[in-house]
Protein backbone atom coordinates (compact mmCIF):
# COMPACT_ATOMS: atom_id res chain seq x y z
CA UNK A 1 0.00 0.00 0.00
CA UNK A 2 0.99 3.68 -0.66
CA UNK A 3 0.29 6.48 1.76
CA UNK A 4 0.85 9.91 2.10
CA UNK A 5 -0.29 12.23 4.88
CA UNK A 6 -0.92 15.65 3.94
CA UNK A 7 -0.11 18.10 6.67
CA UNK A 8 -2.06 21.01 7.35
CA UNK A 9 -0.56 24.21 9.51
CA UNK A 10 -3.31 25.54 10.28
CA UNK A 11 -5.70 25.74 13.10
CA UNK A 12 -9.83 25.40 12.98
CA UNK A 13 -11.80 25.60 9.92
CA UNK A 14 -10.35 25.59 6.09
CA UNK A 15 -11.23 25.41 2.45
CA UNK A 16 -10.16 22.64 0.97
CA UNK A 17 -10.00 22.61 -2.96
CA UNK A 18 -9.89 19.06 -3.76
CA UNK A 19 -9.71 17.76 -7.20
CA UNK A 20 -9.11 13.99 -7.55
CA UNK A 21 -10.57 12.23 -11.37
CA UNK A 22 -11.10 8.16 -9.84
CA UNK A 23 -11.52 6.53 -6.90
CA UNK A 24 -13.26 7.60 -3.72
CA UNK A 25 -13.49 11.03 -1.75
CA UNK A 26 -14.51 10.73 2.23
CA UNK A 27 -14.76 13.97 3.79
CA UNK A 28 -15.39 13.87 7.83
CA UNK A 29 -16.62 16.90 9.68
CA UNK A 30 -15.30 16.64 12.80
CA UNK A 31 -16.58 19.88 15.66
CA UNK A 32 -13.89 18.32 17.99
CA UNK A 33 -11.49 18.41 15.60
CA UNK A 34 -8.60 21.30 15.60
CA UNK A 35 -6.67 20.85 12.30
CA UNK A 36 -7.41 19.39 8.97
CA UNK A 37 -6.21 16.05 8.17
CA UNK A 38 -6.03 14.86 4.67
CA UNK A 39 -4.79 11.32 3.61
CA UNK A 40 -4.34 9.71 0.23
CA UNK A 41 -3.84 5.93 -0.13
CA UNK A 42 -3.74 3.26 -2.79
CA UNK A 43 -3.60 -0.30 -2.52
CA UNK A 44 -0.17 -0.62 -4.77
CA UNK A 45 3.34 0.22 -3.84
CA UNK A 46 4.50 1.44 -7.18
CA UNK A 47 2.95 2.19 -10.90
CA UNK A 48 0.77 5.02 -12.06
CA UNK A 49 -1.27 5.18 -9.17
CA UNK A 50 1.30 5.55 -6.35
CA UNK A 51 3.09 8.03 -8.63
CA UNK A 52 0.16 9.99 -8.47
CA UNK A 53 0.21 10.20 -4.72
CA UNK A 54 4.06 10.85 -4.44
CA UNK A 55 3.41 13.49 -7.41
CA UNK A 56 -0.22 15.28 -5.78
CA UNK A 57 0.85 19.26 -5.44
CA UNK A 58 0.07 20.64 -2.75
CA UNK A 59 -0.60 24.37 -1.32
CA UNK A 60 -1.25 25.83 1.76
CA UNK A 61 -2.24 29.95 1.93
CA UNK A 62 -3.63 30.67 4.95
CA UNK A 63 -6.74 28.68 5.90
CA UNK A 64 -7.10 27.56 1.67
CA UNK A 65 -5.45 24.37 1.07
CA UNK A 66 -5.67 22.77 -2.58
CA UNK A 67 -4.69 19.14 -3.56
CA UNK A 68 -4.34 18.57 -6.98
CA UNK A 69 -4.38 14.38 -8.05
CA UNK A 70 -2.73 13.99 -11.14
CA UNK A 71 -5.22 11.84 -13.28
CA UNK A 72 -3.77 8.37 -13.98
CA UNK A 73 -6.25 7.89 -16.45
CA UNK A 74 -4.34 10.07 -18.78
CA UNK A 75 -5.56 13.91 -20.59
CA UNK A 76 -9.07 14.27 -21.15
CA UNK A 77 -8.12 17.03 -23.54
CA UNK A 78 -9.79 17.07 -27.35
CA UNK A 79 -12.37 14.44 -26.35
CA UNK A 80 -15.83 13.73 -27.83
CA UNK A 81 -18.54 12.72 -25.54
CA UNK A 82 -21.76 10.74 -26.19
CA UNK A 83 -24.83 10.52 -23.75
CA UNK A 84 -27.44 7.99 -24.00
CA UNK A 85 -30.16 8.34 -21.30
CA UNK A 86 -27.87 8.14 -18.03
CA UNK A 87 -24.47 6.43 -19.30
CA UNK A 88 -21.50 8.55 -21.14
CA UNK A 89 -18.95 7.24 -23.59
CA UNK A 90 -15.84 9.30 -24.05
CA UNK A 91 -13.59 9.43 -26.71
CA UNK A 92 -10.16 11.50 -26.66
CA UNK A 93 -6.52 10.84 -27.16
CA UNK A 94 -6.30 9.74 -30.96
CA UNK A 95 -7.69 6.26 -29.91
CA UNK A 96 -10.41 3.87 -31.26
CA UNK A 97 -12.76 2.02 -29.70
CA UNK A 98 -15.20 -0.87 -31.02
CA UNK A 99 -18.30 -2.34 -29.75
CA UNK A 100 -18.56 -5.53 -31.52
CA UNK A 101 -20.68 -9.12 -30.23
CA UNK A 102 -20.80 -7.57 -27.22
CA UNK A 103 -16.76 -7.46 -26.63
CA UNK A 104 -14.81 -4.28 -26.66
CA UNK A 105 -12.08 -3.46 -28.94
CA UNK A 106 -9.71 -0.64 -27.52
CA UNK A 107 -6.99 0.83 -29.54
CA UNK A 108 -4.05 3.61 -29.25
CA UNK A 109 -0.93 5.04 -30.87
CA UNK A 110 0.95 2.75 -27.72
CA UNK A 111 -1.43 -0.02 -27.57
CA UNK A 112 -4.96 0.44 -26.34
CA UNK A 113 -5.13 0.23 -22.34
CA UNK A 114 -8.62 -0.72 -20.94
CA UNK A 115 -9.70 0.56 -17.17
CA UNK A 116 -12.24 -0.73 -14.61
CA UNK A 117 -13.07 1.89 -11.86
CA UNK A 118 -9.29 3.65 -12.06
CA UNK A 119 -7.95 -0.24 -12.07
CA UNK A 120 -6.04 -1.28 -15.04
CA UNK A 121 -7.63 -4.75 -16.72
CA UNK A 122 -5.72 -7.06 -19.32
CA UNK A 123 -5.67 -9.91 -20.63
CA UNK A 124 -4.73 -11.98 -18.33
CA UNK A 125 -6.66 -10.01 -15.39
CA UNK A 126 -5.55 -6.69 -13.60
CA UNK A 127 -1.89 -5.83 -14.29
CA UNK A 128 0.29 -5.79 -11.32
CA UNK A 129 1.62 -2.07 -12.19
CA UNK A 130 -1.60 -0.86 -13.46
CA UNK A 131 -3.52 2.02 -12.32
CA UNK A 132 -5.36 1.21 -8.51
CA UNK A 133 -8.61 2.88 -7.27
CA UNK A 134 -6.97 6.24 -4.95
CA UNK A 135 -8.60 7.10 -1.77
CA UNK A 136 -8.65 10.86 -0.46
CA UNK A 137 -9.82 10.46 3.41
CA UNK A 138 -10.35 13.80 4.47
CA UNK A 139 -10.86 15.12 8.02
CA UNK A 140 -11.99 18.81 8.31
CA UNK A 141 -12.84 20.73 11.69
CA UNK A 142 -16.87 22.34 12.22
CA UNK A 143 -17.42 25.46 9.92
CA UNK A 144 -14.79 24.52 7.11
CA UNK A 145 -15.59 24.52 3.10
CA UNK A 146 -15.15 22.19 0.52
CA UNK A 147 -14.64 22.36 -3.23
CA UNK A 148 -14.47 19.04 -4.90
CA UNK A 149 -13.68 18.04 -8.65
CA UNK A 150 -13.87 15.12 -9.89
CA UNK A 151 -14.13 12.71 -13.34
CA UNK A 152 -16.06 9.39 -11.14
CA UNK A 153 -14.77 9.40 -8.22
CA UNK A 154 -17.69 8.79 -5.12
CA UNK A 155 -17.52 11.41 -2.62
CA UNK A 156 -19.60 10.59 0.75
CA UNK A 157 -19.65 14.16 3.28
CA UNK A 158 -20.31 12.78 7.04
CA UNK A 159 -21.17 16.01 9.60
CA UNK A 160 -22.37 19.65 8.23
CA UNK A 161 -20.37 21.51 5.80
CA UNK A 162 -20.55 24.84 6.00
CA UNK A 163 -20.26 24.71 2.13
CA UNK A 164 -20.19 22.82 -1.11
CA UNK A 165 -19.01 23.06 -4.35
CA UNK A 166 -19.40 20.22 -6.35
CA UNK A 167 -18.15 19.17 -9.89
CA UNK A 168 -18.59 15.55 -10.89
CA UNK A 169 -19.56 13.55 -14.17
CA UNK A 170 -20.69 10.13 -13.40
CA UNK A 171 -19.79 10.08 -9.82
CA UNK A 172 -21.83 9.54 -7.03
CA UNK A 173 -22.26 12.48 -4.55
CA UNK A 174 -23.95 11.52 -0.96
CA UNK A 175 -23.79 13.96 2.28
CA UNK A 176 -25.30 14.14 5.62
CA UNK A 177 -25.75 18.34 5.98
CA UNK A 178 -24.53 21.11 3.81
CA UNK A 179 -24.88 24.83 4.51
CA UNK A 180 -25.01 26.36 1.12
CA UNK A 181 -24.77 23.85 -1.61
CA UNK A 182 -23.79 24.75 -5.31
CA UNK A 183 -23.49 21.43 -7.48
CA UNK A 184 -22.91 20.51 -11.05
CA UNK A 185 -24.03 16.90 -12.43
CA UNK A 186 -23.27 15.33 -15.58
CA UNK A 187 -24.95 11.44 -15.54
CA UNK A 188 -23.41 11.43 -12.19
CA UNK A 189 -25.94 11.59 -8.41
CA UNK A 190 -26.45 14.32 -5.64
CA UNK A 191 -27.92 12.62 -2.71
CA UNK A 192 -27.69 14.73 0.46
CA UNK A 193 -30.11 14.75 3.47
CA UNK A 194 -30.44 18.57 4.00
CA UNK A 195 -29.47 21.78 2.78
CA UNK A 196 -29.73 24.39 5.35
CA UNK A 197 -28.65 27.36 3.15
CA UNK A 198 -28.84 28.50 -0.71
CA UNK A 199 -29.42 25.52 -3.32
CA UNK A 200 -27.84 26.00 -6.77
CA UNK A 201 -28.03 23.13 -8.74
CA UNK A 202 -27.21 22.19 -12.89
CA UNK A 203 -27.75 18.61 -13.82
CA UNK A 204 -26.96 17.11 -17.05
CA UNK A 205 -28.50 13.49 -17.61
CA UNK A 206 -27.89 13.43 -13.50
CA UNK A 207 -30.12 13.32 -10.48
CA UNK A 208 -30.39 14.82 -7.29
CA UNK A 209 -32.38 13.74 -3.85
CA UNK A 210 -32.57 16.69 -1.26
CA UNK A 211 -33.60 15.24 1.92
CA UNK A 212 -34.80 18.51 3.59
CA UNK A 213 -33.99 21.86 2.42
CA UNK A 214 -35.11 24.77 4.70
CA UNK A 215 -32.45 27.32 3.12
CA UNK A 216 -33.33 30.94 1.47
CA UNK A 217 -32.73 30.69 -2.00
CA UNK A 218 -32.74 27.62 -4.64
CA UNK A 219 -31.88 27.42 -8.59
CA UNK A 220 -32.67 24.12 -10.13
CA UNK A 221 -31.34 23.71 -13.75
CA UNK A 222 -32.36 20.33 -15.23
CA UNK A 223 -31.36 18.95 -18.68
CA UNK A 224 -32.72 14.89 -19.09
CA UNK A 225 -32.28 14.49 -15.47
CA UNK A 226 -34.69 14.37 -12.62
CA UNK A 227 -34.98 16.25 -9.20
CA UNK A 228 -36.71 14.96 -5.86
CA UNK A 229 -36.48 17.44 -3.11
CA UNK A 230 -38.64 17.94 0.05
CA UNK A 231 -38.88 22.06 1.19
CA UNK A 232 -39.10 22.82 4.93
CA UNK A 233 -41.25 25.83 6.05
CA UNK A 234 -38.35 27.10 7.61
CA UNK A 235 -37.21 27.33 3.66
CA UNK A 236 -37.68 31.09 2.22
CA UNK A 237 -36.98 33.22 -0.84
CA UNK A 238 -37.20 32.21 -4.48
CA UNK A 239 -37.58 28.58 -5.74
CA UNK A 240 -36.57 28.85 -9.80
CA UNK A 241 -36.86 25.24 -11.85
CA UNK A 242 -35.70 25.13 -15.39
CA UNK A 243 -36.54 21.84 -17.15
CA UNK A 244 -35.65 20.55 -20.32
CA UNK A 245 -36.40 16.74 -21.09
CA UNK A 246 -36.10 16.27 -17.66
CA UNK A 247 -38.26 15.91 -14.09
CA UNK A 248 -38.74 17.49 -11.19
CA UNK A 249 -41.19 17.10 -8.20
CA UNK A 250 -40.70 19.25 -5.18
CA UNK A 251 -43.22 19.14 -2.04
CA UNK A 252 -43.44 21.43 0.58
CA UNK A 253 -43.00 24.45 -1.40
CA UNK A 254 -45.98 26.27 -1.71
CA UNK A 255 -45.43 29.51 0.64
CA UNK A 256 -42.06 29.64 -1.35
CA UNK A 257 -41.80 32.41 -4.28
CA UNK A 258 -41.77 30.05 -7.25
CA UNK A 259 -40.48 30.34 -10.78
CA UNK A 260 -40.75 27.15 -13.18
CA UNK A 261 -39.64 27.18 -16.76
CA UNK A 262 -40.79 23.45 -18.39
CA UNK A 263 -39.87 22.24 -21.89
CA UNK A 264 -40.45 18.98 -22.82
CA UNK A 265 -40.43 18.32 -19.38
CA UNK A 266 -42.35 17.65 -15.75
CA UNK A 267 -42.73 19.60 -12.93
CA UNK A 268 -44.46 19.42 -10.05
CA UNK A 269 -44.22 21.50 -6.80
CA UNK A 270 -47.06 21.24 -3.98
Amino acid sequence: MTERTIPVDASGPIALDLSLNTGSIRVTVDPSLKQARVVLKTEATSGPSADAIRDTAVSLNGQDLKVRVPDVGGAMGGSTTIRMGNSTMTFSGGSGVQVVGGNVYVSGNTGGKVFVNGREVTATGPAGDGATPITAEVHLPAQSVALVTTHSADTTVRGKLARLDYAGTSGALVADRIGDLDAMATSGSVMVNEVTGSLDANLTSGSLGIGAYSGPAARLNVTSGSVRMAATEQATGRLTVNVTSGSARITGAAHLNVRRRVTSGHVQIS
